[in-house]
């Protein structure tokens, strides 16, 4: 049974490989739809990367589809945040925009924080954490056993050090965590109303228009509060969105 699982296991693999040539060779003969069309089949089976998600971004802008565009090329920089064709497409689909909003100055302190965080990925750092507990007990226990009082002193100034790390990474891990809760979206429709309040009764605040990127704060019923990247908050209706899970 399991020699089974695996042999169709790689030949799901091959199938995928395949559709995911053909989809670039009609991306390459200028058939963008057919191309979107074979790189969603590989998505729907389940099989998820910033190749595919990047291909799909490059399909949808050669068919100046902004809001899909945008979409899919921050699904690849989720996954792939540091690639310089993911960002520089990103930005190309950004230029198609409306609105182009201003984003919130980032401090050397907050830029620091956040290339940390980048480092690694959230289980990257509870990997390193349960190593450097597993590593920290085991210097205590020969703190408590080794009777050399030179090697005693070595084992617990480790077991401070290790501690000290572990709090640290700890803390990052935590921040690593809320930072991936965080909730964006695309909005989709050509354009929408943003209100003071979630009902249409409130103020109009402004407008946005497809492609943006809104930042998900609360939800009441199908009203959802939003955060651009200037900082300004708004209540939108959930249907002009699309989350970016």
């Amino acid at each position: 049974m399991r020699l089974l699982y695996i042999f169709l296991f790689f030949l799901n693999n091959q199938s995928l490989d395949s559709i995911f040539e053909k989809s670039n060779d009609l991306y390459t003969n200028g058939n963008y739809q057919m191309a979107i069309e074979g790189y969603q089949t590989i998505l729907n089976s389940g099989f998820e990367s910033a190749e595919v998600y990047y291909n799909l971004g490059n399909a949808f802008y050669k068919l100046n589809n902004i809001p899909e565009s945008n979409f899919f090329y921050e699904k690849a920089k989720t996954i792939s945040p540091s690639d310089e064709d993911i960002l520089m497409n990103l930005s190309f689909a950004q230029n198609l925009r409306i609105d182009k909003i201003e984003k919130l100055p980032i401090t050397q302190t907050q830029n620091l924080k956040i290339n940390t965080l980048n480092i690694l990925s959230e289980k990257g750092w509870s990997v390193l954490l349960i190593i450097l507990v597993w590593i920290s007990c085991i210097s205590l226990i020969l703190y408590l056993l080794i009777k050399n009082p030179i090697q005693k002193r070595i084992f617990f100034s480790q077991f401070i050090i290790l501690s000290i790390t572990a709090i640290g990474v700890l803390m990052i891990n935590y921040e690593k965590k809320e930072l991936n809760n965080e909730k964006f979206a695309i909005v989709y429709d050509k354009e929408i109303e943003v209100w003071s309040e979630p009902n249409k009764i409130s103020d109009l605040k402004f407008l946005l228009h497809e492609g943006t990127k809104v930042k998900q704060i609360d939800t009441i019923q199908d009203w959802v509060n939003i955060q651009l990247e200037n900082g300004t908050l708004g209540w939108i209706q959930s249907s002009s969105i699309k989350i970016l899970d």
